[in-house]
């Protein structure tokens, strides 16, 4: 019966170490997000100067819900770069808590670069090529929307940093 009770408890003990090391890794991102937008930035070499957000700052959540309107709550981390200038170059990344959220955001930054497209077709139709060269992709938690004519090499540096 003791050696019962030994293995028991070894097994419970082995469940419970397994368990938090699962929800510790699902938990964390590879990279911050400002990380990931400065590579992606670099890779596009025909950016003009873009403003940053990024949670520090007081207005996050407002200028967040140009892309996404999940709850902030939601959101482990986040840095998004913009123009002021009325262009339409774009990038936007955000770590979620949860992939559910994060396949929430990433359906909402497809949106936004319809949204954007069809509010350049009327307004500014130079910056459209810009528009139709983004793209929005995600990798587990962390999701990133890129606008602009080099959208495709901040792409390809995305997913590298996300494979490595």
């Amino acid at each position: 019966m003791r050696k019962k009770l030994i293995a028991l408890i070894t097994v419970f003990a082995a469940m419970i170490s397994f368990a938090a090391c699962s929800s510790d890794s699902s938990d964390t991102a590879k990279y911050k997000a400002k990380e990931i937008t400065d590579k992606v930035k670099t890779a596009m070499n025909d950016l003009g100067e873009l403003k940053e957000t990024d949670m520090s700052s007081e207005n996050w959540t407002n200028i967040m819900a140009y892309v996404t309107d999940i709850s902030k709550d939601k959101v482990k981390d986040l840095d998004y770069l913009y123009m002021t200038d009325g262009s339409a170059e774009e990038i936007c990344v955000i770590i979620l808590a949860d992939e559910d959220s994060a396949k929430e955001v990433e359906s909402d930054m497809k949106n936004r670069i319809n949204i954007r497209k069809s509010h350049f077709e009327t307004y500014d139709p130079e910056e459209v090529p810009k528009v139709e060269a983004a793209c929005a992709v995600r990798n587990g938690t962390t999701c990133i929307l890129i606008i602009g004519n080099q959208a495709q090499n901040g792409k390809f540096e995305f997913n590298k940093m996300m494979e490595s």
